[in-house]
């Protein structure tokens, strides 16, 4: 059962991930053809800019996502026109130094508009990396049309545009207006860069435009060539990726990116040894580069910093310190002390992550905390777990706070298992919620995670009544995990 959960799991990411190369590996060919490498991440990030822009105006993403999405278009066109504009024929500046300037542009707006934002720090990450992990059918569905409508257009008029990228000097002999096609070439890339960028963020869509299409630029002549090696490379690295990222716990869109990265390392160390004169050479230094890099990353291990000593005369006091780096600004500190908190035992712990939750951190500081929370096993961190519960969180993190509830013996984490279930969040943090409700209450509700909250309506009622009338009045057998009573 756990694995086709795992299965169900990561089959939504793998096939956005699928839509997302067959279009993107494409595009990227024509990209790497006109050598404008940062064309793509200059798009992506204005595309951003827009959906940054529509947020500080107060439009809400989870209800006007088309509204956003039209804003990132209008700006992704805009960013098109000058694209365009910028190719010149006797280019005295090159066109990548107008890309770079306007992707640099971008990039500083959109952190000057999250600057204003109370959650500035996780819209940038969200921007960065997206959030392929959470995408749903509809959103799937939504992206095999629009791709399939472009890559439509660009098959209809696939010669003028493999002209003006691979062969522009004989599209201007032959009179063509490169400028037009470019133009309509522009424009096309930003419809497809706005849709990606809302969903994977701006690194995923650079990646899969540029890391297949050079992988493919190695190895094939014909564009026939290149696109099925690009596409073999991008669904190889996305599969290994999503796996990766699930079975050692990382987010889901840097671990794609950065088995990109390997896949091209991997396929870049090949050809060079397939191309060198002299194979024993090749060998040899390919070795010495890894005995480097070992080398280095050994002596970066050993270099490690260290907490620094207590005051000479005077005794340590490891908690005061963690708790103190609780009280900075530093994430990385402060994720690094709770995951030292939850090992240990001491009165002085719960009070001060109760606090800690309160100020409303970031997700993964929530998550930390909780967590911490859970291993002191002291019934003090119920109050403030419901506090963190009433708040708006994504499914995930709400379900390891109902987790943390129960464990603790508080009957109200079957509530904010019902909170979960009813949302239209991730269909895997319903299941896993619907699993843990169903085993804790030992009650079957007749809940499909794969059906909408509409479709869902039933069982949820059914849900909330035993709740009001049984639920939140059980008690916790240590014995079984189970709740009754």
């Amino acid at each position: 059962m756990s694995t086709l959960l795992e299965l169900k799991w990561m089959l939504l990411p793998f096939l956005a991930c699928l839509v997302l190369s067959i279009n993107h590996v494409y595009l990227g060919i024509h990209v790497i053809a006109r050598r404008v490498i940062f064309v793509d991440l200059a798009l992506a990030q204005i595309a951003a800019l827009g959906a940054t822009f529509a947020l500080t105006l107060g439009y809400d993403p989870a209800h006007e996502s088309l509204r956003i999405s039209l804003f990132s278009l209008a700006f992704t066109f805009v960013g098109a026109g000058a694209f365009a504009i910028a190719r010149m024929r006797r280019e005295k500046v090159p066109q990548e130094a107008f890309i770079g300037i306007i992707y640099a542009a971008a990039s500083a707006a959109a952190i000057l508009l999250l600057s204003k934002s109370a959650t500035g720090g996780e819209e940038l990450k969200h921007m960065l990396v997206g959030d392929v992990l959470l995408v749903s059918w509809a959103e799937i569905r939504d992206m095999a049309l629009l791709y399939g409508a472009i890559g439509l257009f660009h098959i209809f008029f696939r010669r003028k545009f493999l002209a003006i990228s691979i062969n522009p000097a004989d599209a201007i002999a032959t009179r063509t207006n490169v400028r037009f096609w470019d133009i309509l070439f522009y424009m096309s890339f930003g419809v497809v860069i706005t849709k990606s960028v809302a969903i994977v963020g701006v690194l995923l869509v650079f990646s899969y435009l540029v890391v297949p299409a050079v992988i493919a630029q190695m190895w094939a002549e014909t564009i026939k060539g290149r696109l099925l090696l690009g596409w073999a490379g991008a669904i190889l690295a996305s599969t290994l990726g999503i796996a990766w990222s699930f079975y050692a716990d990382y987010p889901t869109g840097p671990a794609i990116v950065v088995m990109l990265g390997f896949v091209l390392v991997l396929s870049s160390v090949a050809y060079y040894l397939r191309h060198a004169p002299a194979m024993g050479r090749a060998l040899a230094n390919v070795a010495a580069i890894l005995l480097v890099c070992i080398g280095l990353a050994s002596g970066a291990a050993y270099l490690r910093k260290t907490a620094p000593a207590a005051e000479t005369g005077k005794k340590s006091d490891p908690v005061a310190v963690l708790l103190g780096e609780l009280e900075g600004e530093d994430e990385a500190h402060q994720l690094g002390s709770l995951e030292h908190l939850g090992e240990m035992q001491d009165p002085r712990i719960v009070p001060a992550l109760s606090a800690f939750l309160s100020r409303n951190p970031s997700d993964r500081a929530v998550e930390a905390a909780v967590a911490a929370l859970v291993k002191q096993q002291d019934p003090k961190a119920i109050a403030s777990l419901r506090e963190a519960a009433r708040q708006e969180r994504d499914g995930f993190l709400r379900l390891s706070i109902a987790q943390a509830q129960l464990e603790l013996g508080d009957a109200q984490g079957f509530g904010t298992l019902i909170a979960v279930l009813k949302g239209e969040g991730a269909a895997y943090a319903r299941q896993q919620a619907n699993d843990m409700l169903e085993t804790r209450s030992g009650y079957r509700f007749g809940y499909d995670a794969e059906q909408t909250a509409e479709q869902n309506s039933e069982a949820v009622k059914r849900m909330e009544e035993w709740y009001e009338t049984k639920g939140i009045l059980s008690k916790l057998d240590p014995r079984t995990g189970k709740y009754g009573g």
